[in-house]
């Protein structure tokens, strides 16, 4: 069930981005592919053949990454879960940008021979001298931030967790108003194109702020059910995740819809070009643009500027969380496999980081199977091993460390109130131990 729960909740990416990319091969802004191209351009035939070469190409990667996810679903694959759940989603983030790149460096080539390439110098545009949009007021972001405070009240364990996303809350309504910092949606001299493209974005992206900073609160309140009803806890967070994600593409959509409607007839004559600010169609890098954060050509909003240090910051901490997956893979997978030490000295018991004064034990019993409602409130709960703090009616609030699938388990409890479930690999080594605790 948990490994089966694992690639439901990753398999969408590949969707969602042959969508993303698809989209790509439609003119918006003279854009196609993340070439910037004059209008004659747009029936071109190679430069048709070019694209149709690419939808080829984004589907076999599209299909052979979720033809991948059957080989991973095999008993055989189980020791390996987490480590090919991890590569396989790092693969599903990459993997469909490849055609993006060589099919937009033959693009360039081709722009090239036919002469296509802007060579006026171009124009920056200051969104401050444009008519702005009316600002979404701070308060609409702010019953969002209480909300999020609001099951502190009944889960005082997750705290730490529901703090931080309010916090994250007060962030979004920063992340709103430096959206109307960002580069103006400039294609060509027409400053009026110009202020309504960026007046577009800016609103439709104003108001995803808004909705993120309330599906934020709509999560703590999901979160917050785990412990008490785990499945309708979990199916909150999962729908609102999807909800979210769905709004964000379609976001984008709705813009990138207008963008193609309003610059259907630009680059009759001059257009902007700046093909050679952006690495691979993907990474911007313009020294002469001292804005951190800038309209992204592909994907989702906003990208960062790679020629200054912020960006060169912020792009680094993305590679590196990017480049962490498969470690993080086998780290889980041989924590999830590694013998379960429990061991009795002279004054106490020791289960990895838990220690248990001898003289503190009030009752110790040996159960055949886990509680039924045993549900996590922090750690991690797999399925070769639970280790953390967990919930149950019937032990209440209880620390764990044990392999699920490997009983029996001891249930310690203290003169303090303190309350343990352990386990080992081995069940007759978990016996031995009760046996010793027992005074048997």
């Amino acid at each position: 069930m948990m490994k089966t729960a694992l690639w439901l909740s990753v398999f969408w990416v590949v969707p969602l981005m042959y969508w993303m990319l698809a989209n790509e091969t439609k003119f918006k802004k003279n854009l196609v592919l993340g070439v910037t191209l004059p209008q004659a351009a747009r029936q071109d035939e190679a430069v048709q053949r070019e694209i149709r070469s690419f939808l080829r190409s984004l589907r076999v990667v599209c299909i052979a990454l979720l033809l991948l996810i059957v080989p991973c679903l095999l008993p055989a694959a189980d020791r390996y879960m987490m480590t090919l759940w991890c590569l396989w989603l790092l693969a599903a983030i990459v993997a469909p940008y490849a055609p993006y790149v060589i099919c937009r460096r033959r693009l360039l080539e081709l722009k090239d021979r036919r002469g296509w390439t802007q060579t006026r110098r171009t124009a920056m545009v200051n969104t401050a001298a444009l008519s702005p949009s009316r600002w979404l007021p701070p308060w609409l972001f702010l019953p969002s931030v209480l909300l999020c405070l609001v099951p502190i009240l009944y889960d005082r364990a997750m705290t730490v967790m529901y703090a931080a996303m309010a916090v994250l809350c007060l962030l979004f309504w920063f992340g709103y108003r430096y959206l109307y910092r960002n580069k103006a949606e400039m294609v060509d001299g027409n400053t009026e194109l110009t202020k309504v493209l960026s007046q577009i974005r800016k609103r439709n992206w104003g108001s995803m702020w808004l909705i993120t900073a309330y599906a934020m609160a709509a999560l703590c309140l999901g979160m917050s059910l785990w412990t008490r009803i785990p499945w309708l806890g979990l199916s909150l967070t999962v729908l609102i995740t999807i909800a979210l994600c769905v709004a964000a593409v379609c976001t984008e959509m709705r813009t990138r819809r207008l963008q193609e409607k309003l610059t259907r007839d630009s680059g009759a004559d001059w257009y902007v070009d700046e093909d050679n600010r952006w690495i691979g169609g993907v990474l911007y890098y313009n020294p002469d643009d001292s804005r951190t954060m800038v309209n992204s050509r592909i994907g989702l909003n906003s990208t960062v500027n790679v020629a200054h240090t912020p960006g060169k910051l912020v792009m680094g901490f993305t590679l590196l969380i990017l480049l962490a997956l498969p470690f993080f893979g086998l780290w889980m997978d041989r924590m999830s496999t590694q013998d379960i030490n429990v061991t009795i000295g002279a004054e106490q018991l020791e289960a990895g980081s838990y220690t248990v004064p001898l003289d503190r034990i009030a009752e110790v019993e040996l159960l055949e199977t886990l509680p039924s409602d045993l549900r996590r409130v922090v750690g991690t709960s797999v399925n070769t091993l639970i280790k953390g703090d967990f919930s149950s009616n019937q032990t209440g609030r209880v620390k764990a460390l044990l392999d699920p699938t490997v009983g029996p388990y001891l249930l310690i409890r203290t003169t303090d109130g303190a309350c343990y479930l352990l386990g080992t690999r081995d069940a007759a080594a978990t016996a031995a131990l009760y046996a010793r605790l027992a005074g048997e």
